[in-house]
């Protein structure tokens, strides 16, 4: 079992608090542009933070304790929390495209999500789900919640570029490369006390580049007009 030391645990807050400011932004800027996808985007937000969240307490946790005390579904559950939270991100944000682009104005936009959870349930469900020394179950709900944290990146960088904030896209992309610099890190069997500083360094400078950029994108965002037609006007 892994080690952590209390400065490593302290510090796994920060990369949190900054993924969740910028969260906000995306959800405030999703607001901006349609009430009900604001609504998603902001269930989004809150369920992305929590499993962030339990995951920082979680390792808070093992170094207060020296490992003694696993409250298991605050590391095994984060994958369901931002599992559903990255799927609700990024539809809101499909969606905000769509609106942009003129091409429809978002009817159910509860299906599409519901068809992504509703699969992804029943695939752990028939591979070990809830039992956490499954491993099956986990790589499924990482590998969803992979797809949709990587698209809500790359609509939010033909966002900045739409609104000519090509610095801004510059600052997403940073941040989708060094998750799955990370991703790659994570799988080296011995993680000593400096690979896990680099990583969450790492993924600190990451998350807050994500945050200044999500910040200046939700300011160029002006909220919608609705004009007699009904279409919205992003």
């Amino acid at each position: 079992m892994e080690t952590y030391t209390l400065g490593l645990a302290l510090e796994d807050f920060i990369p949190v608090i900054f993924s969740s400011i910028g969260l906000y932004f995306v959800s405030r800027m999703v607001t901006n542009v349609n009430a009900r996808l604001g609504q998603m985007a902001t269930i989004g937000w809150i369920l992305v933070s929590v499993g962030g969240f339990l995951k920082a307490t979680w390792k808070l946790t093992m170094a207060l304790t020296n490992s003694q005390t696993n409250i298991v579904w605050f590391d095994k559950g984060m994958f369901m929390w931002m599992l559903v939270g990255f799927t609700l991100l990024a539809f809101s944000l499909w969606f905000v495209s769509e609106i942009r682009s003129g091409k429809r104005q978002p009817g159910r936009i509860w299906f599409g999500p519901s068809v992504v959870l509703g699969m992804s349930l029943v695939a752990i469900l028939f591979t070990g789900f809830p039992d956490p020394t499954v491993n099956t179950w986990r790589f499924i709900l990482l590998g969803v919640m992979t797809i949709g944290n990587v698209v809500m990146v790359v609509l939010l960088i033909q966002q900045a570029r739409y609104n000519n904030l090509n610095k801004m896209a510059w600052l997403f992309l940073v941040n989708i490369v060094i998750v799955f610099v990370l991703s790659g890190l994570a799988r080296i069997p011995e993680q000593t006390i400096p690979l896990q500083w680099t990583e969450q360094l790492l993924n600190t400078f990451a998350q807050g580049a994500f945050a200044y950029a999500a910040w200046k994108l939700a300011g160029a965002v002006a909220p919608a007009s609705v004009p007699a037609t009904g279409q919205v006007r992003v």
